[in-house]
């Protein structure tokens, strides 16, 4: 029998796939192209032609080639044409949207990274890749066309049916797969894809430039391995507690000034990460420094004119960030860690986790005690907000967490907070930021993450003993 193609895997198949997948998605860009300049189609049109196009090439990668280094280079291709085609003003089918986005760069890296991972998986890589490339098409179309109830992320401007309409294709890419391509069964399949689909969808909500293009198939395909070796009851359980917590964060969102819409998806998310993570005892410590959160907006509310009242995604993500990556660092050396490491043994990341909670209490404390209602000195105004968002913190999260209640974890978090306020004094006096700046909210995490690794050491020991 006589072969079209040369063999695959050998050097002269992988390169005349390779070729015939250049030729193609260079055909596809020329017929974008043509499509908006000869029949004048929306550039929103036309760059989701060549989203859903090049997505669905894309899936057939993991039966083409046989090395990630094929794929490599038609990404590095990709992405190079459509940088040049950007910074040039040329593209305008793929590049010519009127909103910030680099998507169209994201595309290529984010199809590699999924390959490389996915590869021995292939529904995985399906699935995953589907709700790249179907879902977010039918969020940006469905959206435009038919969103009326809308919500900002930053300087982006999504609607809620877009989101609805995101939910629901990204329900059925990952419930028909796990149906008809795995052995899991039809009540587990159904738990699964709608656990999946509404966590991807809040992280497609608050997404900006065109970033989920990179973050939702990689966090697919993460989810997928998490939860599908999971029982349906674990599945069930999972679900009613994001559910619950969603509801709780865009009420209050839609009922007080301290959250937007879009970050109160953000903070359910923070709060659904250390539930799932860690477990309901890790869960604690936020939910005690939100509650300080609120009572010091209530009690000193900020200068509109100089901080803002609301609380966008980009503030919940510099407050989580040390903590979050405290909490990944502890469940990876947990799962990761060789036998008998010492860092593979209890929780040692717990309590520097509380202390970061902890300390981004005493920070934003500090500087709701210096506003025009207090006015306190500085000296005064940092010891009392140590110490204050140290009570609310630190005690009942450590007397209930696996670490259990000891001095020297109780004195490690105090140590976490005094640290972080000092150091933050000092970056302030020297960078000046605007309190309502980025800059801000990046030294604040800063400071913490540095006070968190100065006490590891003193922790780390005690914790690992008692695990």
């Amino acid at each position: 029998m006589t072969h079209l193609l040369p063999t695959w895997g050998t050097p002269a198949g992988e390169v005349t796939r390779a070729a015939l997948v250049a030729v193609g998605f260079l055909a596809l860009l020329v017929s974008a192209e043509t499509a908006k300049r000869v029949f004048r189609a929306p550039a929103e049109w036309t760059r989701k032609l060549v989203h859903v196009l090049g997505g669905a090439a894309s899936a057939v990668f993991p039966w083409a080639f046989s090395t990630h280094w094929t794929v490599l280079g038609l990404g590095l291709a990709s992405f190079g044409m459509l940088a040049l085609g950007k910074k040039l003003g040329r593209l305008g089918s793929v590049t010519g949207v009127e909103r910030r986005s680099v998507g169209e760069l994201y595309f290529p890296i984010s199809v590699y990274l999924l390959f490389i991972v996915a590869r021995h998986q292939p529904v995985f890589y399906l699935i995953a890749l589907s709700v790249l490339v179907f879902s977010d098409t039918a969020a940006a179309l469905l959206g435009a066309a038919y969103g009326r109830h809308t919500y900002t992320v930053a300087s982006d401007r999504r609607s809620i049916e877009g989101s609805a309409a995101f939910l629901f294709v990204t329900f059925l890419c990952v419930h028909v797969p796990l149906l008809l391509g795995t052995d899991i069964d039809r009540a587990a399949s159904l738990l699964i894809a709608t656990q999946l689909a509404l966590l991807v969808t809040s992280f497609e909500a608050i997404s900006m430039r065109g970033n989920d293009n990179l973050i939702v198939p990689l966090a697919t395909y993460y989810l997928l391995l998490k939860l599908t070796p999971a029982p349906w009851e674990g599945v069930a359980v999972q679900l009613l507690v994001q559910v619950g917590l969603l509801s709780g964060m865009l009420l209050l969102a839609r009922r007080t000034r301290f959250l937007t819409w879009a970050g109160g998806v953000a903070a359910h998310l923070v709060l659904y990460a250390v539930f799932s993570l860690g477990g309901p005892p890790w869960i604690l410590a936020p939910l005690l420094a939100f509650a300080g959160f609120l009572v010091i907006q209530s009690v000193s509310p900020p200068d509109t004119s100089a901080e803002g009242s609301l609380h966008e995604v980009h503030e919940v993500f510099y407050v989580s960030i040390v903590s979050v990556a405290l909490l990944f660092l502890d469940n990876s050396f947990a799962t990761l860690a060789a036998p008998g490491h010492p860092l593979g043994k209890g929780h040692p990341f717990f309590v520097p986790f509380v202390g970061s909670f902890g300390a981004t209490l005493a920070i934003v404390g500090y500087r709701a005690l210096r506003r025009r209602r207090f006015r306190m000195s500085r000296p005064v105004a940092a010891g009392l907000a140590v110490v204050i968002a140290w009570i609310v913190v630190a005690p009942l999260s450590l007397g209930v967490g696996p670490s259990g209640l000891r001095r020297a974890p109780l004195g490690a978090t105090a140590m976490v907070g005094l640290l972080s306020l000092a150091l933050y004094l000092v970056g302030r006096r020297w960078l000046r930021p605007h309190p309502a700046g980025v800059k801000d909210l990046r030294l604040q995490a800063l400071c913490v993450g540095v006070a968190a690794a100065v006490t590891f050491p003193f922790t780390a020991g005690a914790v690992v003993g008692h695990g």
